[in-house]
């Protein structure tokens, strides 16, 4: 079993929201867990008011927070360079920004809202804590 196969077992896991996986054949046995209360594994944002001379013309930026302790990834895979956003990307509610790992468990991280993003914090394979912001995203004019 790959990287790619585990990561599908994963999200097998969320669609079904299942607590508990076992999957074993002759020469492997996988077992994933999760937390229900994580279910939505959202990363939590919060609106952050900026004056337009510290900004520019970005009146306010949104933090997109860790909703747990783990290690943060922000590459696609495990061997590659493709992340998931990059500063300047434009992003949608809903959108993927990469993923938090605890306890062998893949969580994805996805975006509350839509705009830009304007800075990543944190780093490939960081270890951060429930709250440490991730990313800043100036949202889109209405």
């Amino acid at each position: 079993m790959n990287y790619k196969d585990i990561k599908k077992l994963v999200k097998l896991l969320k669609e079904e929201d299942l607590s508990v996986l076992s999957i074993s054949d002759k020469d492997t046995h996988i077992h994933i867990e999760r937390d229900r209360l994580q279910a939505n594994n959202h990363g939590d944002t919060q609106v952050i008011s900026t004056s337009k001379e510290e900004q520019g013309e970005k009146s306010n930026l949104v933090e997109i927070t860790a909703s747990q302790l783990g290690t943060f990834y922000s590459n696609k895979e495990e061997n590659s360079d493709e992340t998931f956003v990059k500063v300047g990307d434009e992003i949608s509610k809903g959108d993927q920004i990469g993923f938090i790992e605890a306890m062998k468990v893949f969580n994805d991280v996805t975006s509350d809202v839509s705009g830009t993003v304007e800075e990543i914090v944190v780093n490939n394979g960081d270890t951060v804590e429930y709250g440490e912001t991730l990313m800043l995203i100036s949202l889109e004019e209405a």
